[in-house]
């Protein structure tokens, strides 16, 4: 890509939403942050309305759902809203703490893009490009 790609980062665990993004911004991507589904439903759509669409969201598997509610599963209503939205012009990773193959599979079949393990860096940004440049 020839111009730096928008990236949203949605995570309530304010520690590794930092993290992330600096990493992300070492890498040269221009990140966004929310700390939630509503948040980070609310900023996507604010971007594409100010005609600064994201070109990939990156969502926590496990975090308050639409509620403010506790769900195991709560980023993959982020996950179908966004696509509720944008049908399949914004490809959507999730990440987990979870490194299981069974919710991987959970995610890819909801519509994600891709899924990593939280804390493996290398490993997700070797996904993101892979997602940006449709290598998927």
């Amino acid at each position: 890509m020839d111009i730096e790609p928008r990236i949203l980062i949605v995570d309530d665990e304010e520690n590794l939403l930092r993290s992330m993004e600096k990493t992300l911004f070492r890498k040269g991507f221009d990140v966004d942050t929310a700390g939630g589904n509503i948040e980070g439903l609310n900023t996507f759509k604010e971007a594409a309305e100010d005609e600064e669409p994201f070109n990939l969201v990156i969502v926590d598997l496990n975090m308050p759902d639409f509620d403010g509610n506790e769900q195991k599963y709560a980023g993959l209503d982020l996950l179908a809203a966004i696509k509720k939205e944008k049908g399949d012009d914004v490809p959507v990773i999730v990440n987990s703490a979870w490194d299981e193959v069974e919710i991987a599979k959970k995610c890819i079949d909801a519509g994600a893009s891709d899924y990593f393990v939280k804390g493996r860096n290398e490993e997700m940004i070797r996904k993101i490009r892979a997602v940006l440049e449709g290598d998927e």
